[in-house]
């Protein structure tokens, strides 16, 4: 790559940028490294110096900055396209000579200019931001559309730039979700040879040329879709049946042509067992997956038939029509297609569209929709667990009503919203956020702040008036012991609070009077000398935008209540401590959920040898490429043990393995009662 001396404004010395490729072949996609928006230089760093020490080799594994094991081939795969890596010509990999002179220099302009080298609109966002500031992510993707004429369907690719460029300290991200350029952003951005719609060539043939013809039926049930009605389409995907020489789109059409004119559930049951060769209690899972994906309708007490829009697909003789019927009725099919434009593995696909769209689909129900999609046509696999958008899925895509995506406060990773005790979480960050800015009442603001901490798992009591502290918070040490903070939550109509509206010695009496360990200060921002007299007087501050990211955590993936303390009290480290138990907890759970699904389709689909048990081992195979990070076997166990125990009811020892007496959901009943039961423990309001 060719490269330039750029002199530097705002230093003696000069740095050396990479000559940015032309326009039409930069890379569409963007590297990302896992973990939160702002750690993606510091892991990027950890995984060059590990790689740098390493042998290069594919399969070599190396830990990450979060003590993770990852291949080289992981990382070679997600930092392709950067110009950051090399081959050795023995199929190894090394660090490029760019990628050394970052390191060796720890000068991130270096970074921000290969980044900028390769992909397309990276530097690019800090010139709209300068140009118009204050953007949502949303708002910066149309403008980048409008400019540059992209093709995007999705958020994602805007919040992964995004996400470098808040990484690098040029982009920031406020309360109120709005992005704008920092000063250390103006000063790059001299720097890198920004590309302007007028000197490019914006009339490239688009990925999707094709044009799909559906069925007028499929058509007007497609125009008729609004956001809410695709929000409340199924999210299982249903048990297909399949046999070795037919696809899961063969399997479909033969099952549907059972119903020509129509059939008895009892007659259709005796097919599934006579030419899938399964059990009664599947064929009727088959059945309803059908009726769920809005192919076949009941129009008698034991008569099924086809729909319409299922007729019309047959008679078509075309597969595009049923992935349309499908999409109407299924959560989440259409939408997976434009977050394949690059090539990507299904459990990153799963953890992106997650956090898009405010959902929980597990890994299984995500390979579920794959497997229709590429039986379709509408993506291909290009290796185990690759797959990528075809130009056919993409047209058919650009015809599709899909899901509205979420705008997210913080990570592009966090999932679907639970659901708070008085409501939604989502009402109650609005109204936290609403309350924060509502000057003329602080006492409004005082009220939400104590709910919210007794949202994240603390006795929370809210004091106010002269003399005493807005919120007093309880949190235990021990058996019998209960220590206490105080929180003082200050509102403000601009948004920010400054050092004059905070008298720091009156906290100090607020703590000292209530006996209180350490005090937290909660504000939508801070500015000015606040931020420094905070620190010499011990005051942990606590804006809203990391307020609302221990919310969502914590009720999804609820880490240790002293872990959130130490945060809260600012001990060194504990963010990072905090963050690693929230991941662990998550994988946990995932591993969880896919050793479920592994026993259940045994269970559906037995084996002759194994009789639908599985063993530990059985299961580490079928799930070691599968899950990430690849899970052991001593993962493993303690889960089994968990789901066997008499109160769960989950498995039993069966062929030295275990097997699934019941379905999936009589398991998460089990334990949605357990947790309503410790609920009602935990909402009495005992103080013995």
């Amino acid at each position: 790559m060719d490269i330039q001396e750029v002199a530097t404004s705002s230093v003696d010395s000069q740095v050396v940028l990479p000559t940015p490729r032309d326009w039409s072949v930069r890379y569409g996609g963007c590297p990302w490294l896992d973990g939160g928006m702002e750690e993606q230089v510091h892991r990027l760093r950890h995984a060059l110096e590990a790689l740098n020490s390493s042998d290069g080799a594919h399969k070599t594994e190396l830990n990450d900055s979060e003590g993770n094991a990852r291949t080289v081939g992981w990382y070679s795969r997600r930092l392709g396209s950067t110009g950051l890596l090399a081959s050795n010509g023995q199929g190894h990999v090394k660090l490029s000579d760019s990628a050394k002179k970052w390191l060796s220099t720890d000068d991130d302009r270096i970074l921000a200019g290969i980044l900028h080298a390769r992909i397309l609109l990276f530097g690019e966002i800090l010139q709209i931001l300068k140009d118009k500031p204050n953007l949502t992510h949303g708002e910066l993707k149309e403008e980048a559309t409008a400019k540059y004429r992209l093709s995007w369907k999705t958020l994602d690719p805007v919040r992964k730039r995004v996400g470098w460029l808040r990484s690098l300290g040029y982009v920031q991200f406020s309360f109120d979700r709005k992005l704008s350029i920092t000063d250390a952003g103006r000063l790059i951005l001299p720097l890198l040879q920004i590309a302007q719609p007028e000197n490019i060539d914006l009339e490239a043939e688009p990925l999707a040329s094709t044009q799909i013809r559906l069925p007028e039926s499929i058509a007007l049930e497609l125009s008729g879709m609004t956001d809410e009605t695709l929000a409340e389409r199924k999210s299982a995907f249903g048990y297909i049946p399949r046999s070795d020489v037919k696809d899961i789109y063969e399997s479909i059409r033969h099952l549907c042509l059972f119903f020509e004119p129509d059939a008895t559930k009892d007659d259709f049951v005796a097919f599934c067992g006579s030419d899938f060769g399964i059990k009664e209690t599947s064929g009727t899972s088959a059945l309803y997956a059908l009726r769920a994906m809005g192919l076949v309708e009941q129009f008698s007490m034991e008569g099924y038939r086809l729909t319409a829009p299922a007729r019309d697909w047959i008679d078509s003789e075309d597969r595009w029509p049923l992935l349309a019927t499908v999409h109407t009725q299924i959560l989440l099919v259409g939408e997976l297609v434009p977050h394949l434009v690059e090539v990507t593995r299904v459990p990153d696909l799963r953890t992106t569209v997650n956090a898009t769209y405010g959902t929980q689909v597990s890994l299984s129900e995500i390979r579920s929709r794959i497997h229709l999609l590429v039986a379709c046509g509408a993506i291909e696999q290009l290796a185990p667990g690759q797959f990528r958008a075809t130009s056919e899925g993409l047209s058919l895509v650009n015809q599709l009503p899909l899901l509205s995506e979420r705008e997210i406060p913080g990570d592009s990773a966090i999932p679907a919203e639970p659901e708070y005790e008085q409501g939604t979480l989502n009402l109650l960050r609005q109204e936290v956020t609403d309350a924060a800015t509502d000057s003329q009442h602080p006492q409004r603001f005082e009220l939400m702040v104590q709910r919210c901490f007794e949202a994240l798992g603390y006795r929370a009591d809210h004091l106010g008036g002269p003399g005493k502290t807005d919120v007093l918070v309880h949190y235990p040490e021990g058996p019998g012991k209960t220590r206490r903070f105080i929180v003082d939550a200050k509102s403000s109509a601009s948004g920010t609070v400054t050092d004059t509206m905070v008298q720091f010695p009156a906290l100090k009496d607020h703590t000292v009077k209530h006996n209180a360990d350490f005090a937290v200060l909660v504000a939508p921002t801070f500015a000015g000398r606040v931020i420094s007299w905070a620190a010499e007087s011990n005051v942990v501050l606590l804006d809203l935008e990391n307020l609302m990211v221990l919310l969502e955590n914590q009720e999804r993936n609820p880490a240790p209540l002293s872990a959130v303390t130490a945060f809260l009290s600012g001990q060194d480290g504990s963010w990072s401590v905090l963050e690693s138990a929230w991941r662990t907890q998550q994988r946990a759970t995932d591993l969880l959920v896919e050793v479920i699904d592994c026993l259940r389709r045994e269970f559906e689909n037995p084996d002759g040898e194994t009789g639908g048990a599985l063993t530990a081992e059985q299961i580490y195979f079928l799930l070691r490429d599968a899950v990430e990070p690849r899970p052991t076997q001593a993962a493993i166990r303690p889960l089994l043990d968990l789901l066997s125990s008499p109160l769960i009811q989950g498995t039993v020892a069966a062929n030295k393995g275990w097997i699934l007496p019941d379905p999936p959901s009589q398991i998460a009943r089990r334990l949605r009662t357990i947790a309503g039961q410790i609920d009602a423990i935990a909402g009495s309001d005992s103080t013995s």
